[in-house]
């Protein structure tokens, strides 16, 4: 049995915790703020889990173990926070996102359907389309109903033999040591430390300081009104027109979410989490000429959040040391995380290679 501290309590780091907690080692837990932390990047009433991912493999392939690893949480939670709405793309050109998606679910067996435009348009039709525009349908994925997996899942580990140390900062790790320094002076210290903060480690580690953050800020919107059954019954959309836009339909009390990956910016969670008032009519804008009755959307409330994203676009999981450092995650680990939590302890208890580790996080 080893000592396994972990700084941040989002889903990583509980998922983290837990598994650390079924291997039958001792676990603290150090968060700057509250458990769950609302501020925290998976905070918010829904996330995505889809097959689509381009050309992208490994990512796929992840996707399924994912949902095994969903199963034995919902197992361990005693309720399931997920919808099985589907999720679909829309390719407008040839090789775009959706096209390399198709391509890729074709090789690796992928469930999935093909919809012309106008088949597009009845299964969802608050869309209007371009002529030769088509979706690929996955009739797996859907939404995770995020908030309500981190409450359960901190109430889970809480109800467990752990020591937590809430509202005191994590300032420096000295990760050949296993050590954590909190700001009130106090060292925290285990035979593993796994650094899951975010967009905060950066001050942390001399290792990542200068790594990319960037602040992403997605819109809860209001359809009109004849369209709102058309949105519940709709599959989630994972890319709709140029700019990675994204929208997580309402389903089980959420609202309908509109995400751009072109509205992300360079930003520090020191810059805040209030959002400006144009922002959701700028997020609007890129899904309006994909919209019927498009002037009729209107803003709800933003949800801002913090990441690093380097070039790369693909997860990080190093060692250094006594550390394990879980970064470069953009907003797409969520969908991950009791998975990435598994890994990460059998790695330390030597099932998995620290480099194997590494190579499976980056999708290789």
């Amino acid at each position: 049995m080893g000592r396994i501290v972990v700084v941040g309590a989002g889903i990583v780091g509980l998922s983290v915790c837990r598994a650390a907690l079924l291997a039958g080692h001792e676990v603290t837990l150090l968060e700057q703020d509250a458990i769950a932390n609302p501020n925290s990047a998976s905070y918010d009433q829904h996330r995505m889990i889809r097959y689509q991912y381009g050309d992208a493999e490994g990512y796929t392939r992840m996707v399924g173990d994912a949902f095994d690893a969903w199963d034995r949480l919902w197992d361990d939670l005693g309720v399931r926070h997920f919808s099985n709405t589907g999720t679909m793309g829309i390719s407008q050109s040839r090789e775009d996102y959706t096209s390399r998606s198709l391509a890729t679910f074709r090789k690796l067996g992928v469930q999935h359907e093909v919809l012309d435009r106008e088949a597009v348009e009845r299964t969802c039709p608050q869309l209007s389309l371009p002529e030769n525009n088509w979706g690929l349908l996955a009739p797996v994925g859907g939404a995770l109903f995020a908030s309500r997996i981190v409450d359960d899942l901190a109430r889970w580990v809480s109800a467990r033999d752990i020591e937590k140390r809430t509202h005191n900062r994590a300032v420096r790790v000295d990760s050949e040591r296993g050590e954590v320094i909190l700001e009130d002076g106090s060292v925290v210290s285990g035979d593993l430390v796994v650094i899951a903060c975010g967009a905060w480690l950066p001050e942390l580690l001399p290792n990542y300081e200068g790594m990319p953050t960037f602040r992403q800020a997605v819109c809860y919107v209001e359809p009109p009104e004849e369209y709102l059954d058309a949105w519940r019954n709709s599959p989630c959309l994972t890319d709709l027109g140029p700019g990675d836009n994204y929208a997580v339909v309402p389903t089980h009390g959420t609202g309908l979410k509109f995400g751009s990956g072109s509205h992300r910016r360079p930003g520090h969670p020191s810059d805040g989490f209030q959002s400006l008032a144009s922002e959701g009519d700028e997020v609007i804008s890129l899904f309006s000429p994909f919209l019927q009755q498009a002037a009729r959307y209107k803003p709800l409330h933003m949800r801002v959040g913090y990441y690093v994203k380097d070039a790369s676009q693909r997860f990080r999981i190093d060692t250094l040391g006594r550390t394990i450092v879980i970064t470069n995650c953009d907003g797409q680990m969520f969908k991950f995380g009791p998975l990435i939590g598994a890994r990460v302890i059998r790695s330390f208890d030597g099932e998995q290679s620290a480099t194997d580790l590494n190579r499976w996080a980056a999708g290789y």
